[in-house]
């Protein structure tokens, strides 16, 4: 379940309107979602990103720093959907099939690490 939080911005016209931004997960909460979810999650902090610039761009937006945050909140999804979708040969005899996380794991460093390790070979 998302969490969500909510802000009042009131515009020049003296109303007031109500808005809501996602709270960033930490990644290891975030790893633990399965790949549907976190497409989910991508495309709900995009439409957010979508609102907050427009509210800049209006002189509405009372926060700007949540533009940077759900930018780097955006990064941490796709990398995150890249490591689940990215089957990755392991480089056995057996021609197996595994996922950098999972690579990882079984290595036991980062999948920065096994990124930068598959990409020089």
């Amino acid at each position: 379940m998302l969490s969500y939080h909510s802000a009042v911005v009131s515009s020049p016209e003296k109303t007031e309107s109500t808005y809501t931004f996602l709270s960033p997960m930490k990644t290891k909460d975030l790893r633990e979602k399965s790949l549907p979810e976190i497409e989910d999650l991508l495309r709900d902090t995009s439409k957010e990103l979508v609102d907050l610039r427009i509210r800049k761009e209006t002189g509405q937006l009372e926060k700007p720093h949540m533009i940077k945050s759900l930018r780097k909140e955006i990064a941490r999804l796709e990398t995150l959907i890249d490591e689940k979708r990215e089957p990755i040969n392991a480089g056995s005899d057996a021609g197996e099939l595994s996922t950098l996380s999972a690579l990882a794991k079984r290595a036991g460093v980062s999948h920065r690490k096994v990124r930068r390790a598959l990409a020089k070979a």
